[in-house]
């Protein structure tokens, strides 16, 4: 284990991990709110796996594993 640093070097430390995490989220942030650029998105797919079941569960259909929905009696 790793000897407990000086209060000094942890303030250090503190500043050298944040500031490039601020400067980058900044960049972000005035590319998209003064020059426009539009937000990152991750794209889907609508083969995407688990959508149908989104779908159905979004409609409110409950149906058992096996069951199909065409089923008349």
């Amino acid at each position: 284990m790793a000897p407990k640093l000086h209060p000094q070097a942890r303030r250090l430390r503190t500043i050298i991990v944040t500031v490039p995490i601020m400067g980058a989220t900044a960049l972000v942030l005035y590319e998209r709110l003064a020059l426009g650029k539009p937000q990152r998105t991750i794209p889907r797919s609508s083969r995407d796996e688990g959508s149908k079941e989104r779908e159905l569960l979004a409609e409110g259909v409950t149906e058992k594993v096996g069951e199909t929905a065409s089923r008349e009696e």
